[in-house]
């Protein structure tokens, strides 16, 4: 690892990010509140609003740009694109499910199973390796085709018993000849568990002394744990990990709007680097950082339609003027459901609020008993703000744009940071593209091996 050049890459990326936080520092449901519309260059929003609907498409998910563009929107523009170091994703393998493993599974499920399962293998022979131990197994999917269509044992940890349970009926069920091949163990996988996961293997396993640690989607810290698990485990010899929800690392620190993470930054690296530069990254690289870098890449812009772009920025605007009205009107937003509003709703934003007064409860968040008011009055205030801030629409799409034109240089840095971690314990590790990103939006996975 050339260390310098790591950190140039760092500071690089840190300043950019300082320098964009208007983009990406907050909730997408404060927009309005936080007055994040006003802070787009005006310089950048004549060029922007008068593009055609596929070079606005272009723009974000291409990045091309016009020569007579403000100097500020191109370097924007190339920054965006140096600081994103993730690899290209090639044209994958044309490989599919078998039949009897499709039952239920959503096609991204099916396509994350079936190009992990093809990267553990191609990686897994290379160093002769034929036991697999899966963190994060939940109801065995993984587990059931890495043996079913390679041959290889497999042990899978799982924290919720529930899903164990599950996973081991499906199995009786469905493939009863790999009973004594795939095996569902009770784990709560933290940074210590390397002497329990190697237990379980010897007890499960006799005799095994080289495995490979795999996670699919392992969520926030498991993330981490699972690459602290790798260094530590003898028997582990190979490590592929595909990580997502970044932005639910623990936090160590909360102070003021602050937010310091526990396993974030992870590298000496980073950390050498903020530290020389002073960064205070707790205030710029908060959950909406990290939540951005795992939502979907600008690629989904591909050939977008004028009605969904419309139906877009109507959705995020509508939720926006809601959380400005509870502000203004020294009300809560709590959800009554999981899903606070459907989109099947967008068709007007009287239809909208009706549907979201259903779904929300607007709780005051002061003691004044004349503070309450009917649904009725509610519905009128929320349209009157929409009538104010509807003009708004463009702008918001302009801004998803930017935003989204983050989000590959966002999650680029969080897993260089993750790999220089690897660096720093002499281990070797790439970061390799495995899944097609429009249809499994996490996409990358970290590959590193004990030489």
């Amino acid at each position: 690892m050339d260390i310098d050049a790591e950190k140039k890459y760092f500071v690089e990326a840190l300043r950019f990010f300082y320098e964009t936080q208007w983009l990406h520092n907050i909730p997408v449901t404060e927009i309005l509140t936080k007055t994040s519309l006003d802070a787009v260059p005006k310089e950048w929003l004549e060029q922007l609003q008068i593009l055609e609907n596929e070079e606005l498409n272009n723009f974000v998910v291409e990045k091309i740009i016009k020569s007579d563009w403000p100097d500020s929107l191109k370097t924007y523009v190339a920054k965006c694109k140096k600081i994103n170091r993730l690899p290209f994703v090639p044209a994958l393998p044309s490989i599919e499910l078998p039949q009897n493993f499709k039952i239920g599974l959503s096609e991204k499920k099916q396509h994350e199973i079936i190009h992990l399962a093809y990267l553990v293998d191609v990686q897994c022979k290379q160093h002769d390796i034929r036991t697999i131990i899966d963190l994060g197994a939940g109801l065995g999917y993984v587990c059931q085709m890495l043996h079913y269509l390679y041959g290889y044992q497999v042990l899978g940890l799982e924290r919720d018993k529930k899903n164990i349970s599950r996973a081991f009926t499906r199995q009786k069920k469905l493939y009863p000849d790999s009973l004594t091949k795939v095996k569902y163990m009770h784990c709560d996988v933290t940074c210590d568990s390397a002497n329990i996961i190697e237990s379980i293997l010897q007890q499960e396993f006799l005799d095994i002394t080289d495995v490979c640690l795999i996670g699919l989607h392992a969520c926030g810290d498991l993330s981490t744990s699972a690459s602290r698990i790798f260094c530590k485990m003898k028997s582990a010899k190979l490590f592929i990990l595909i990580s997502c929800c970044y932005h639910k690392l623990s936090i160590s620190k909360s102070v003021q709007e602050k937010q310091y993470f526990q396993n974030f930054p992870t590298s000496n690296c980073l950390r050498e680097t903020i530290a020389a530069y002073n960064f205070d990254v707790g205030q710029f690289l908060r959950i909406p950082f990290l939540r951005l870098a795992c939502q979907e890449s600008a690629d989904k812009w591909h050939g977008m339609s004028q009605e969904k772009h419309k139906e877009h920025s109507f959705y995020v605007l509508a939720r926006a003027v809601l959380e400005l009205y509870s502000q203004q009107n020294n009300y809560v937003l709590n959800k009554k459901v999981r899903k606070g509003t459907r989109k099947s709703q967008c068709s007007n934003f009287q239809t909208y609020v009706k549907d979201s007064l259903l779904r929300y409860d607007l709780v005051s968040d002061t003691d004044k008993k004349d503070n309450v008011i009917t649904h009725e009055e509610m519905e009128k205030g929320i349209t009157r703000l929409w009538e104010e801030q509807s003009t708004k629409l463009k702008t918001v799409e302009i801004y998803t744009g930017l935003q989204m034109m983050l989000q590959l240089p966002a999650e680029s840095f969080i897993l260089q940071d993750r790999l220089c971690w690897l660096h720093e314990q002499d281990l070797e590790a790439v970061i390799v593209p495995v899944m097609n990103k429009c249809i499994s939006p996490r996409s990358y996975a970290i590959v590193s091996n004990k030489y």
